[in-house]
């Protein structure tokens, strides 16, 4: 029985699957340019059961890479954001089924999309080296961030969704400085996860605190689904490439 040539078929199964269900969530963002953010009622079903599977995927996919690879930290805390995003997604979006509302803005849900950006924070810090970039480079990403946030909370005052979305921006600078310094560019796809978390969380954020939100935030969902397909299809290529 050639259990190598098996392995090789499952990995390369697996990862075409991870590939489908990537081109399916881009195909619900460009769902949301072409709608300009009216969607029907089943998008949000179909939006949030790609979300949820995505999410899982990227978990499983960190800790498949973790089990074949040994000890690795990335792969770690990746399997922990993954499962970390699915409940607090899970909660919420079983909450909306079962009331017929979506929960009020900062919830519950929210401290575990928040928990993502630290179990992130922590892979890259133990997982990767640090590069020779000063901490200084970092101001160029973080600045704006940290001031968009806080210009939000002096425009609208503050208040529980105010001051959680600039929570969210400050985590969004640190993710993004983080990243920059432990030279995530190294792996691409890595990186484009990490840039699209970033901008779905971004969006949700205003989406639920701005008082007439533009409908472009509205993509928030369906890049959060880009986000966890990118980062399974990451960590199965970073497995690849750092194996000995």
């Amino acid at each position: 029985m050639n259990v190598s040539g098996a392995s090789r078929y499952s990995d390369s199964l697996f990862r075409g699957a991870l590939w489908f269900l990537l081109a399916v969530s881009v195909g619900l963002v460009a769902y949301v340019v072409l709608q300009h953010g009216q969607m029907p009622s089943v998008y949000t079903d179909i939006g949030n059961a790609v979300q949820l599977t995505a999410s899982m995927a990227a978990a499983g996919a960190a800790a498949w890479s973790y089990y074949r690879r040994g000890p690795d930290m990335l792969l770690a805390h990746g399997v922990f954001a993954g499962a970390t995003w699915t409940l607090a997604n899970t909660f919420w979006y079983a909450y909306f089924i079962l009331i017929g509302e979506g929960l009020n803005y900062p919830t519950v849900a929210d401290l575990g999309f928040a928990g993502v950006f630290l179990f992130l924070i922590a892979g890259f810090q133990e997982g990767l080296p640090r590069n020779r970039l000063p901490l200084w480079a970092a101001a160029p990403i973080a600045l704006p961030l940290l001031a968009a946030g806080l210009w939000l909370v002096a425009v609208l005052g503050p208040n529980a969704k105010t001051m959680t979305t600039l929570a969210m921006f400050a985590l969004s600078a640190a993710l993004l400085s983080t990243a920059l310094l432990r030279s995530v560019h190294r792996h691409p796809i890595l990186l484009a996860a990490t840039v699209v978390c970033v901008i779905a969380h971004i969006c949700n954020s205003l989406n639920s605190t701005l008082p007439d939100p533009p409908w472009v935030v509205k993509e928030a969902g369906a890049l959060a689904a880009v986000t966890f397909s990118l980062f399974a299809i990451a960590y199965l290529t970073y497995s690849k490439e750092a194996a000995p």
